[in-house]
């Protein structure tokens, strides 16, 4: 089934899924970029390209990236921060494990 929401910016998203998994997948993708757009290494570049590339896919939307080992093993050192929260742990494992 096809969705279209119109989003608090005026655009229209369409997609697949429903209202609320769409709303977690994109803050999932836009804490992930949050987390990596500081830094200038080439994985962490890639990672949040990625992740704002499919936050920014308005027709068709899925929230799905796909990382390789590279980028997933210089997230999880992210995990050995000890100034990142809950929340921001709970993205870089799921991105780790997917």
């Amino acid at each position: 089934m096809r969705y279209a929401y119109r989003m608090n910016t005026g655009e229209l998203v369409r997609t697949n899924l429903l209202a609320k998994e769409m709303l977690k997948r994109m803050k999932r993708l836009d804490t992930l970029r949050v987390l990596t757009e500081q830094h200038e290494c080439e994985e962490g570049k890639s990672i949040c390209k990625k992740a704002l590339k499919a936050y920014n896919k308005l027709d068709g939307f899925t929230g799905i990236i796909r990382l390789t080992f590279l980028e997933k093993d210089w997230l999880a050192y992210m995990l050995e921060d000890k100034f990142i929260d809950d929340e921001d742990r709970e993205c870089i494992e799921f991105y780790v494990k997917s």
